[in-house]
């Protein structure tokens, strides 16, 4: 009963967007590991490497607006200190030690005096689990200084507009500051997801989270909200773009420019807009698409290993690496599509359903990698 009440709390139209983005991330991670160096130019995938670049800010977006959803939910058991808040807190922190992790510079803890400087270095490097899991524990303590749901969406936003403002000057800092520090400020040590900029986009998401849940009676109405909040923020990213002067000298376009992130925050609405209105027409398997929705992390875990590779094992760039024409790459991101798809329907339902087992099963992956360590 209670899984079946938070399932229809649930607004099916982030997450069908939200798996979107999880199916397109692993479409693209399979292209970049996989597709010949020669097959990659030409139309087609000119205009995959615009929609790639939406991804990653689309995957954060939700993550915020997600949060403000299921917070806005039950609301009074976040503003305090309670058994909900540590919950979240602890889970919040396991998706930063996940982070770290998965690019530990040694196999075992018995060569950790052979690593280099370069392999610490690489260690340090934030990735995308990192940054989300700062992100929301950050919205987190939020919530407790707002006390109020509109409070809260306020100061998110507010928050990441700041974030977004002070990128360019927060890529030009870290040489006197400690390397697992700098490493959270900007991409100069190698961060993929420093929180400047990419902070910008789960904090600015939460406005949208809470739009969608003031409107969760009547998700219609939040169509065209939305779609101008877009078509705003990227009409601004032009304008500002023919602007002849600049207030940041030497900033990076592609890295670091606020103008870019109004661009891409301005694509993310349209999109989510876009699929508000397809869901209110199309009836979607809502449990399907939850499923997978809710199994985003798994996923993301998952098929990073599998063709990156990780501590534990190799992955398909070390065992095939970028020799595959076109049609064999499409061949493994079908197949990888469905088998995580698969999984992540097999993973919640064990959830939900042998909660017990599920957690034996999780803790004895936990001390098979912890003795694989020592």
């Amino acid at each position: 009963m209670k899984q079946e009440q938070a399932q229809s709390s649930r607004i099916i139209a982030v997450d069908f967007a939200r798996v979107l983005a999880i199916l397109f991330m692993i479409q693209e991670h399979t292209l970049d590991v996989l597709l010949l160096p020669a097959a990659r130019q030409g139309f087609f995938f000119d205009k995959w490497l615009f929609l790639r670049g939406l991804t990653a800010p689309m995957f954060l977006t939700l993550s915020g607006a997600s949060f403000a959803i299921a917070t806005m939910r039950r609301w009074e058991s976040h503003i305090a200190f309670s058994p909900a808040f540590w919950k979240r807190a602890r889970r919040f922190l396991f998706f930063v030690a996940l982070g770290y992790a998965m690019h530990l510079p040694m196999k075992s803890f018995r060569n950790i005096s052979f690593v280099s400087s370069a392999g610490w270095r690489d260690w340090l490097q934030v990735d995308v689990l990192q940054c989300i899991g700062i992100c929301l524990l950050f919205l987190q303590i939020l919530v407790l200084i707002a006390k109020t749901p509109a409070r809260f969406a306020k100061l998110a936003v507010g928050n990441g507009a700041v974030a977004i403002l002070l990128t360019p000057v927060m890529w030009k800092v870290g040489a006197h500051i400690p390397l697992f520090f700098s490493s959270y400020l900007n991409g100069n040590t190698g961060s993929l997801f420093p929180l400047f900029p990419w902070a910008g986009y789960v904090l600015c998401g939460v406005g949208l989270g809470y739009l969608y849940a003031r409107k969760q009676q009547d998700l219609a109405g939040s169509i065209w909200p939305v779609a101008l909040i877009g078509i705003a923020a990227m009409g601004a990213g032009f304008c500002f773009n023919k602007i002849p002067f600049t207030l940041y000298a030497h900033a990076d376009y592609w890295k670091t420019s606020p103008n870019l992130f109004l661009m891409r925050m301005g694509y993310v609405c349209i999109i989510l807009a876009g699929l508000t209105y397809l869901t209110q027409r199309i009836a979607l398997p809502r449990r399907a698409v939850q499923s997978v929705a809710q199994e985003s992390l798994t996923i993301y875990i998952i098929h990073i290993c599998i063709l990156y590779g990780s501590t534990w094992n190799l992955g398909m760039r070390q065992l095939i690496g970028p020799t595959l024409t076109f049609l064999p790459t499409l061949e493994w991101i079908l197949f990888l599509l469905v088998s995580m798809t698969l999984m992540a329907w097999a993973w919640n339902w064990f959830k939900h359903n042998e909660p017990v087992k599920l957690r034996w099963l999780q803790s004895a992956a936990v001390v098979l990698i912890a003795y694989s360590l020592t």
